[in-house]
């Protein structure tokens, strides 16, 4: 390649530093330099269209934002010039539905982790207890293994960033039949919401540290990995850094747990995937790059690097498995998984929600006024910009 280096712009994950470290040395057409930034750093420089980069690597839910602001190129153009190996059978269907709207693909699928139950085995064992089926299981069985100043019944990352917040929200939203948009528009502001929250503000004042107001997602990770948490949901790749910690050989993982009445849960569907800027000069190189990152053998090292890989012969390749046992569970997790809508407003629609579940469940606002004030909010953010396109 002449020329300069292909520019990559992502969250600083050490799991991703790796990646794309394997990633770039493998590639025979040339090399690709990145610059790794804190998520809100990146979030701002990517919609502000600012970020001086030719690839992106972003949560999967920025997407249509990114493309409504003309900040990513469509790919349809490139898929016809090259598939991706094995395009599109050697992806999950959910990954699709994530990457692909207004008649386009936007992104590639970089890194997965779905949701998953992590317990204590070692705490549990000791207890008698086997691991949580329900949601009020995990509840009951978090206050009974309880220690303040020792080790929290669960976690939740508290942070108000507008990931791990949100997302266990819309978790329990979706669990108590709720969602945020139906045919007639916002339908946030009702009985399960209110129902979510209160069942989260409960944990929070019972079985939480209450320094996971300040944690992230990765520090919530990096809690259980060392063995201040008892049972958690989290996303899957902080398996590889449980497996690496004090608690190694003394976790385990399943699936996320049922609702009270056995139905599976709808865990949100959140992702990285891999896109080009609508600043990039080369389009086709940057779109071989991509390729190149999905393939069967880069997926691999994606897995090896301490992210994890997306495509189905990762999830079942024996080596993988050895050293990442939960893959097993990631076919069945993701079928019970959704996407946030794909809306060009969604990053607005969030932070509204980031500041609905900060306020009541970790501030103790009263629930009825602020979940009318944010479902106001969020028909205001729909009528900046038509509902068309909601999925």
């Amino acid at each position: 390649m002449t020329g300069r280096p292909l520019r990559l712009l992502g969250r600083d994950f050490a799991g991703f530093r790796r990646a794309a470290a394997a990633h770039s040395a493998a590639w025979p057409a040339g090399t690709v330099t990145a610059r790794w930034v804190e998520l809100p750093v990146l979030q701002q420089s990517v919609l502000r269209q600012d970020a001086d980069a030719d690839l992106l690597l972003v949560p999967a839910d920025w997407l249509p934002a990114l493309a409504a602001r003309g900040a990513i190129a469509g790919l349809d153009g490139q898929l016809a010039r090259r598939q991706p190996e094995g395009w599109p059978d050697a992806w999950s269907a959910s990954f699709l539905e994530g990457v692909s709207f207004s008649g386009q693909v936007w992104g590639l699928p970089f890194h997965d982790g779905p949701q998953l139950l992590f317990t204590r085995s070692d705490l549990y064992a000791a207890h008698g207890l086997t691991p949580p089926a329900t949601w009020a299981e995990l509840a009951g069985h978090a206050a009974r293994l309880h220690e303040p100043g020792r080790c929290a019944g669960t976690v939740l990352a508290g942070a108000p960033d507008g990931h791990n917040n949100v997302y266990d929200f819309l978790v329990h939203l979706r669990r108590y039949g709720g969602d945020l948009f139906g045919d007639d528009g916002v339908v946030l502001d009702g009985q399960p919401a209110r129902r979510a929250l209160s069942f989260l503000r409960e944990l929070v004042t019972t079985v939480v540290d209450p320094r996971a107001h300040a944690l992230d997602s990765a520090d919530s990770g990096v809690e259980f990995a060392e063995g201040r948490v008892a049972v958690t949901v989290n996303w899957a790749g902080f398996a590889a850094l449980a497996a690496d910690g004090p608690v190694a050989g003394r976790f385990d993982t399943a699936v996320v747990p049922a609702h009270d009445d056995g139905h599976p849960t709808t865990t949100v569907n959140a992702f990285w995937a891999l896109a080009v800027s609508s600043r990039c000069d080369r389009p086709e190189l940057a779109w071989d790059y991509l390729c190149h990152t999905a393939s069967a053998a880069m997926d691999r090292a994606t897995s090896r690097a301490g992210a994890s890989g997306v495509r189905k012969s990762t999830w079942t390749d024996p080596d993988v498995l050895g050293r990442r046992p939960e893959y097993r569970l990631f076919e069945a997790a993701h079928e019970h998984s959704r996407p946030l809508p794909r809306i060009p407003r969604i990053v607005e629609v969030v932070e509204v929600l980031n500041e609905l579940v900060d306020a009541v469940v970790w501030c103790g606002e009263e629930a009825g006024p602020a979940l009318a004030r944010a479902h106001a909010r969020i028909e205001d953010e729909l009528r900046a910009s038509p509902r068309k396109g909601i999925s």
